[in-house]
């Protein structure tokens, strides 16, 4: 079975290929806005564009893949981000964070672009920069953000207001709202007596047309456009605009000449992101790339549900969120998570499934994990490693359903079962060991859920007489003992997961 994805822009699974048939997959990830922590609900997202590159590099067709993923520095408004369009509130996300925290934007930036990066590092995600791709910063691309815009405004699908800002028309895009199947006149209805039309129309020609360039002599953060505002006024891009410039440039030949080559933009293999990026922002993408480009702008889009907490999508503006260290520093249910047991929750589900994070099955992650890093553990110690003939098994049939299952839109607990099923089907004395911690490391491969340099805890004595005392107090039927000696372990920092017959010990 070849690799299906569902693809975003058709609503239906496609066979992948590349865009040109080649060995090559260009991808471009949506990244962080840098100026506060990002939370887990933001890093499921980048956990699933992870285990797709090492799928397709790790995998049975050995992609070569060129990743790029942006750091949003600059230009994100809280409008962007308003689920009710509240047009009022379209302040630069970092200079509220830069007011709040006593620090100017560039340093707001680097202090949280460094904490993104070390809990990518906890989590098994693998560097977009490493491989031949590319992480960079949304400041370090202005110039190229503004010969997009120049050429949008020359080819009629962008203009200047009476305020000197820079506006995509989406009027002129006729394709507008196909991606995201939200039609103009659906968003206008939708709206009711939430916005001021008459207010916004006094800068804007229609009522959606989205800031490519916002002309703003008070922001700390700010670049001339002289080709442009003929003011001389400073101002800063919009935050649509970003990933347009940095996908043309480091994933095309666009800007690899003294003027701008458009006509060298080849269409993107794969861009990812979280659902919330649809609409706006992908759609937004997609009018202002082909806008420059007239061709296509990516072949597959892939992207990820939001997690709920409680029913409600996780997010900053509700404050119900969790960082990567909340989880290690013992925030949910006073129990320390790490950051690869939060690897385990996210890929326990399929990626387009809405999931609720709760303490419950951050818990049966944590266990699950364990068993499988124990199980790991024992292999990679057994003596039947050093056995060169080694007996058939279904190891292979095992391997073959792996893979049917991640071809099958990366179903990651399908293929999750199946290393379940080997663990569950282990028989020591088989002396086939070898194959499958060969096997285990593969799934590793593209999982990256087993630290494969742990050593083997040592469970202390007291924790083994206690889970003892509660397995016999089971097998009498005295659960009132047995539930108080398991909260009496957990307390102790060890985690019980009961089998059929016996007991998993695991430390917290």
């Amino acid at each position: 079975m070849s690799l299906q994805l569902y693809n975003t822009k058709s609503r239906k699974k496609e066979k992948f290929k590349t865009v040109d048939n080649s060995n090559t997959v260009r991808i471009y990830s949506c990244g962080p806005t840098v100026y506060d922590f990002a939370h887990i609900g933001n890093f499921s997202m980048y956990i699933f564009t992870d285990l797709l590159r090492r799928y397709l590099e790790n995998g049975p067709d050995k992609f070569s893949v060129k990743h790029v993923m942006n750091i949003t520095d600059v230009g994100h408004l809280k409008v962007d981000d308003d689920e009710n369009y509240d047009f009022a509130a379209s302040e630069d996300k970092f200079e509220i964070a830069s007011r709040k925290a006593n620090l100017n934007p560039w340093e707001i930036s680097k202090k949280y672009t460094q904490v993104f990066l070390d809990d990518m590092k906890k989590l098994n995600i693998l560097n977009p920069s490493e491989n031949n791709g590319f992480m960079p910063l949304a400041t370090d691309n202005i110039r190229e953000m503004q010969a997009i815009i120049l050429k949008l405004i020359k080819n009629g699908y962008a203009y200047i207001s009476n305020q000197e800002n820079i506006y995509f028309d989406v009027s002129k895009f006729p394709k507008y709202g196909e991606f995201s199947g939200k039609t103009l006149k659906d968003l206008e209805a939708g709206k009711g007596g939430r916005i001021d039309v008459e207010e916004l129309l006094k800068d804007k020609k229609n009522i959606f047309d989205f800031s490519l360039w916002i002309t703003d002599e008070s922001h700390i953060m700010k670049w001339d456009f002289p080709s442009a505002i003929k003011s001389g006024k400073f101002g800063y891009p919009g935050w649509h605009i970003e990933c347009s410039a940095m996908s043309m440039r480091f994933l095309s030949d666009v800007f690899n000449y003294k003027i701008p080559d458009f006509s060298k933009f080849k269409t993107l293999d794969i861009h990812t992101g979280g659902e919330d990026h649809i609409f706006p922002h992908h759609e937004d993408e997609i009018a202002q790339s082909e806008g420059v480009t007239g061709i296509e702008f990516s072949n597959f889009w892939l992207h990820r549900k939001h997690i709920l907490v409680n029913g409600e999508k996780m997010s900053k503006s509700k404050g119900n969120f969790f960082t990567i260290s909340d989880l290690e520093n013992g925030k949910l249910g006073n129990i320390k998570f790490s950051a690869l047991d939060f690897r385990m929750w996210t890929l326990l589900g399929h990626y387009r499934s809405q999931r609720d994070f709760t303490l419950e099955t951050m818990k049966e992650a944590k266990i699950i994990r364990e068993r499988v890093q124990n199980f790991y553990q024992k292999i990679k110690e057994s003596k039947n490693l050093e056995i060169k003939q080694l007996k058939e098994n279904k190891l292979e049939i095992f391997k073959e359903d792996f893979y049917n299952y991640l071809n099958d839109d990366l179903n990651t607990s399908g293929a999750l079962s199946v290393i379940f099923e080997i663990m569950e089907n282990y028989n020591e004395n088989n002396g086939n060991d070898l194959k499958i911690f060969n096997f285990l490391n593969e799934f590793n491969s593209i999982f990256a859920i087993i630290d494969i340099n742990k050593k083997e805890i040592e469970i202390p004595k007291e924790i083994i007489e206690l889970t003892n005392q509660r397995l016999e107090a089971k097998k009498n039927k005295n659960f009132t003992l047995s539930d108080e000696l398991r909260n009496k372990i957990e307390n102790l920092g060890y985690i019980i997961k009961d089998t059929k017959d016996n007991y998993e010990i695991i430390k917290k």
